[in-house]
């Protein structure tokens, strides 16, 4: 049977029906975590906040917070899962009352555990078809050396899809596991079966919107970042640098909301539609029987 289809370009677009529809609760979101941004830069800037660019990886920012890591990172994860829930919920189920207050409950656990899991396998296993593909070219490279760099391209690019057609397959499993109030561990891959070219098609199409989003924020990111620079150059009373730094913090929070709940709200929303279209025509026949 052939599986429904829904469109790539309808699919990707949900996230602007979603910001048209409910302005006021995008508006929420973007204040909440501008709010949660505010209190880590004060908390930074008090405990002195360092030259830019010294954190050379986030393990480096992780542990610039020094004891407070333990409390902000689960903290800034928690909003991640409720901000993600949240637009689920604007997709799925638009009627609920107060969907778009952020929640801390069952649907947002479920959808932290997956996320976990998945983190932990992509870490574990990552590497593992770069790997099988080696050992599978091993004997090639041995006996044809000159063969080495034509191999190893082919052998990246493989991987490369491999990788992507493995994550755009499970790719509905956190939005599955939020409509199902559940764990249906058995149908995370057959679900995404026959629509894998449209769902990459849809993740094309958000990370065009998402550029486009960037290339017309770059100019008041740019114009942040030299007034952020001239603050940390200057060499004024220690007292009044830090004044001015921590003066700078509700803009740069602002600024760190609206780049974390725009993007966000695009893929959620066109993973959500995704969903809803293929799974619609069971539903309907389950309601018909």
């Amino acid at each position: 049977m052939k599986p429904p289809a829904f469109s790539p370009v309808d699919a990707a677009l949900e996230g602007l029906r979603v910001m048209r529809r409910e302005p006021m609760a995008v508006l929420y979101w973007i204040a909440v975590w501008a709010l949660a941004l505010t209190a880590v830069g004060v908390i930074k800037a008090l405990m002195g906040a360092p030259a830019r660019g010294t954190a050379r990886d986030a393990g480096d920012l992780i542990r610039s917070f020094g004891p407070l890591a333990p409390v902000l990172i689960p903290i800034l994860l928690a909003l991640w899962v409720m901000n993600t829930a949240t637009v689920y919920r604007a997709v799925l189920r638009p009627g609920e009352h107060g969907w778009h207050l952020f929640k801390l409950g069952s649907d947002e656990a479920r959808i932290a555990a997956v996320n976990a899991v998945g983190t932990v396998l992509i870490l574990i296993g990552g590497g593992a078809p770069a790997y099988l593909l080696l050992v599978l070219f091993e004997p090639i490279l041995a006996a044809a050396p000159t063969l080495n760099w034509y191999i190893a391209v082919t052998g990246t690019v493989t991987t490369v899809f491999l990788e992507i057609w493995i994550a755009v397959r499970f790719s509905l499993a956190p939005v599955e596991t939020f409509a199902e109030k559940g764990f249906p561990l058995e149908t995370y891959w057959p679900l995404t079966r026959g629509h894998f070219w449209r769902l990459l098609g849809g993740y094309l199409i958000v990370v065009l919107e998402i550029a486009l989003f960037l290339a017309l924020f770059a100019l008041v990111g740019l114009m942040f970042g030299l007034l952020a620079d001239a603050a940390l150059a200057w060499r004024g009373p220690a007292l009044a640098r830090r004044g001015l730094l921590l003066a700078l913090v509700p803009a740069a929070a602002l600024l760190g909301a609206v780049l974390l709940v725009a993007p966000s709200t695009l893929i959620c929303a066109c993973q959500a539609y995704a969903y809803r279209a293929i799974v619609a025509p069971r539903q309907a026949a389950r309601a018909a029987a």
